[in-house]
């Protein structure tokens, strides 16, 4: 197995793998690899963090994308990081891949200066990785009203970076 930057030469390979991962979920809504195509074109990806997996083969098995989402405080805005999407081929589940995908990605950003990374998805799963619900610093997603979105987690590259920061998170 083989973590590496994503080229855009594999652009097409990880649309294909999108699909076939996506289509296991139970919450896909089947737009997942059309969200990652438009979200290259933007200023917020972040080409560094955009990874792949190759199996012995060569095969993308696993892709993996962090890219800049901004906090808004009463003091202006923060930008740190959102990962979307991460996903593994389905005859690769269960494997280590999707943990060393994170492991890498995490790595590299906090190189890059990064000191959180946001996540909207299932708590069961992304709490295996160290994320803890965002609310519990302070940080609500933009359309949490409750104040108690379990689906909106955050993960801190360097501990206690947000223990002064409050604000609304837009992951949307």
């Amino acid at each position: 197995m083989k973590i590496r930057q994503e080229r855009p030469t594999d652009y097409d390979k990880v649309y294909e793998l999108l699909k076939i991962s996506f289509a296991t979920v139970s919450h896909n809504d089947g737009t997942e690899q059309d969200y990652l195509n438009e979200l290259r074109k933007k200023d917020t990806f972040i080409p560094e963090l955009s990874f792949v997996v190759e199996n012995d083969d060569g095969k993308i098995i696993g892709q993996i994308v962090l890219y800049k989402t901004n906090i808004t405080t009463s003091n202006g805005e923060l930008t740190e990081l959102l990962l979307s999407p991460i996903s593994v081929h389905p005859n690769f589940f269960r494997k280590g891949i999707a943990r060393a995908m994170i492991e890498k990605s995490f790595s590299e950003a906090k190189k890059l200066g990064y000191k959180a990374v946001f996540v909207c998805g299932d708590s069961k799963i992304y709490k295996k990785f160290g994320f803890k619900p965002s609310y519990e610093y302070n940080i609500y997603h933009i359309l949490d009203d409750s104040k108690e979105a379990e689906w909106s987690m955050v993960y801190e590259l360097v501990e206690r970076a947000l223990n002064d920061i409050s604000g609304i998170v837009n992951t949307v």
